[in-house]
């Protein structure tokens, strides 16, 4: 059975279990809840080193703290490999310091030519291990589906997923924006990324925007053009705003699709 270990607690989010709740619960503490009358159906959020990214995505999380789900797919780059395909983590468990999650045996596996196993790229890979300690502690009784993207068809892709679609599944599309830019050129550079999200404009994504988690992005919006759901932005920043140092910068939005 897999067990796949948390690698990145104690650098991008602390590894002993009461300082991590006690950041959270700040994080969470700080951003208002959206007064919502649906059950959300998605997010997307960032995945960098909670010092920088934790309050954008807190006000992701914020808005299915206390929600009931059977299970939340994630969905993220993978940053250390080169593949086809959406690459599945086997059936086991995923711990972090504040428990251990589930992986059940999944039917994407039945007949599928883009979806596969694989333990081997999903055990460095930091961008759906750092959104579990904020999702465990605003849900609970739920498992997990780790989905990394390779080079795949996002039409296929949502195809492949829209079986995953029910009252009780939440998608999590975990993605930084722009990368390395000076300040105000990563804020124009995002500002046309996330307009694009919530235009629900596919091809003006694909050739303007830039995100490091795109591919998982257009996934998310073929699903909810499909299925009708509503994005909205939550919030946006760059780690200029977090660190003061606006050379190079990186940014973060969260989007909530209801």
């Amino acid at each position: 059975m897999f067990l796949r270990s948390p690698q990145f607690a104690g650098t991008f989010y602390p590894n002993d279990p009461q300082i991590l709740k006690v950041m959270i619960e700040e994080f969470l503490r700080q951003v208002t809840r959206e007064k919502l009358k649906v059950k959300p159906k998605a997010l997307i959020v960032p995945h960098a080193g909670y010092l920088y990214s934790g309050q954008v995505a807190a006000a992701a999380f914020k808005t299915v703290e206390k929600q009931s789900y059977q299970q939340v797919v994630l969905i993220g780059p993978s940053h250390h490999f080169l593949f086809e395909g959406l690459a599945l983590s086997p059936e086991g468990r995923w711990k972090t310091p504040l428990g251990k999650l589930k992986v059940e045996k999944s039917p994407l596996l039945a007949k599928t030519k883009v979806i596969f196993e694989s333990a081997e790229i999903h055990l460095p890979e930091h961008c759906l291990e750092v959104e579990l300690p904020f999702l465990q502690m605003v849900l609970t009784n739920f498992q997990i589906i780790p989905l990394l993207t390779g080079e795949v068809n996002p039409n296929q892709a949502a195809q492949e997923l829209q079986s995953l679609v029910t009252e009780d599944t939440l998608f999590v599309i975990s993605s930084d924006l722009s990368h390395y830019y000076s300040y105000e050129e990563a804020k124009k550079i995002d500002e046309v990324t996330l307009d694009a999200i919530l235009a629900q404009d596919l091809q003006r994504l694909d050739k303007f925007g830039e995100a490091c988690g795109k591919t998982g992005i257009e996934i998310l919006m073929l699903l909810a053009q499909k299925n009708h759901w509503q994005p909205k932005l939550l919030k946006a920043l760059n780690s200029g705003d977090i660190t003061g140092d606006k050379t190079e910068v990186v940014g973060y939005g969260s989007v909530l699709y209801t």
